[in-house]
């Protein structure tokens, strides 16, 4: 046994209540505000000491930056707070592989010393936190062998990378519940910076009429009867935040700081390390393929679409090789793939789109090539990044959906499929926006019904009653 380990872990035992104060309070001792997870993780840990539940073993991917880390130790705080004499472990895989080059097993076998019996004749429950686990390859397999097969008294968290999911077997998935942890929406970021409650209710119904609906006239009667609650809750938001908000507000850490030249170079950090550390350690690419892929997200940052001929004349490296680093960077949830619609040869040749999962990276690599001072004439781009975030926390990640967009000129920003059923066609923008686009491409595709995301007012189209005019006031309650 690693003595230095086995010292390392007693001590991560003994400065559990102050390591989870600071992790979960601000310089000035006040508790961060909580994600919606929490409530989940709470959920879970509480069945598992009161119910014996064997939802034991759950997985909190995310972003970097996303705050898994602040979520996981507000649990852990919450369990020890109800439960003093409770034994609990909470540590970083990123600080241990640095210091000591070790990995999840022998953490795990450090940890079974300290307690003073094998996990197997464990008696009362016990609480392990492992944050940034893709740090060691073999997480999942060690975690099936050592804790879970062998008993049934350990409730295991870990938190990683988005990446972490090409890394799970599909015999580990079968054992785990995963919870991703998505960057904030609007209403989340309002909760956690002001302290405005939304009404989840209300931003399902707004959901179920959106996308459930039979036509755009029934959607529009759904929503006209929410518009008294609506009103209510922006009659307590500050308009001007939903520019902050496309800026930096899906990230919570971004909230903390005071200059948005410190949140940019924060970013660029973290994609440093999505890059270095996540990507780097699939082992897929070398070290000089590595080196590109942050151009390659400044390209993409500003291009709407770009073909794989033109990044390979860009890039230098084979399209390939490219086409392979898109789908690493789709994987791991940094960018949403929107391919063109349609099945035939020409569409499958035109170039996909790609957005960005937080518009707050598309606006970091605005700063690094000097354009985030016209944010104006690019907030457009980053409503596209909300909105493709938000249907893929919705539906794509649930697998009850389909995102691409029309190809031809002019055509529609994005068409939504829901669950193989409801086809509709969708423009976003900013400020005054016609339906023009949505009409073009609903001519041409098949599409239930088409709605237009902007700050006009909830109406049906003038020229087309099929098309529902939505106001941001609506979506982003969603």
């Amino acid at each position: 046994m690693n003595q230095e380990l086995l010292q390392y872990v007693q001590k991560q035992v003994a400065v559990t209540n102050d390591k989870l104060t600071t992790l979960t309070h601000d310089r000035g001792g006040k508790i961060y505000p909580r994600r919606y997870l929490f409530a989940k993780l709470q959920e879970y840990a509480k069945d598992f000491i009161h119910n014996n539940s064997e939802n034991r073993w759950i997985i909190v991917p995310g972003l970097r930056g996303v705050g898994k880390t602040t979520v996981l130790a507000q649990t852990m705080m919450d369990i020890k707070n109800d439960n003093k004499d409770i034994d609990l472990l909470f540590v970083s895989m990123d600080e241990v592989k640095e210091l000591f080059n070790v990995g999840l097993k022998d953490v795990l076998n450090a940890y079974e010393q300290i307690l003073g019996k094998s996990y197997e004749k464990l008696k009362k429950p016990v609480f392990i936190f492992f944050d940034e686990v893709q740090t060691d390859s073999d997480w999942a397999g060690v975690i099936k062998a050592m804790i879970y097969e062998k008993t049934k008294n350990v409730f295991i968290v870990c938190s990683g990378s988005s990446a972490i999911g090409l890394q799970m077997s599909a015999d580990s998935a079968r054992r785990a519940i995963v919870e991703k942890l998505y960057p904030m929406s609007f209403t989340e970021y309002q909760r956690i910076k002001n302290s405005i409650l939304s009404n989840e209710e209300l931003g399902e119904k707004i959901k179920q009429a959106i996308y459930f609906s039979s036509c755009a006239k029934e959607a529009f009667e759904k929503m006209k009867k929410l518009e008294g609650q609506v009103n209510n809750y922006w009659s307590k938001v500050d308009r001007m935040e939903i520019r902050e908000y496309l800026i930096i507000g899906t990230l919570p850490f971004a909230l903390t700081k005071k200059e948005l030249a410190q949140v940019f170079s924060s970013i660029s950090l973290l994609v440093d390390k999505v890059v270095s550390k996540d990507i780097g350690a699939l082992e897929r690419f070398d070290t000089k393929t590595l080196s590109t892929i942050k151009r390659l997200l400044l390209i993409l940052a500003e291009s709407e679409v770009v073909s794989l001929n033109k990044l390979e004349q860009l890039l230098y490296i084979n399209r390939l090789t490219i086409a392979e680093i898109l789908d690493v960077l789709e994987k791991a949830e940094l960018l949403i793939k929107v391919p063109a619609h349609g099945a035939n040869v020409a569409v499958v040749k035109k170039p996909a789109k790609y957005l960005f999962m937080s518009p707050a990276i598309r606006m970091a690599f605005f700063s690094i090539a000097g354009l985030e001072s016209t944010f104006l004439s690019r907030q457009g781009r980053l409503l596209e990044d909300i909105v493709a975030a938000h249907y893929h926390r919705e539906f794509l990640s649930k697998g009850v959906g389909s995102l691409s967009y029309d190809s031809r000129e002019n055509g529609a920003d994005f068409i939504f499929r829901i669950a193989n059923k409801i086809q509709i066609a969708a423009e976003i923008g900013i400020g005054k926006k016609n339906a023009k686009q949505v009409a073009k491409t609903m001519k041409s595709t098949k599409c239930d019904y088409g709605i237009v995301i902007s700050q006009e007012r909830l109406s049906l189209d003038r020229m087309d009653e099929n098309i529902l005019m939505i106001p941001l006031d609506y979506f982003l309650l969603m």
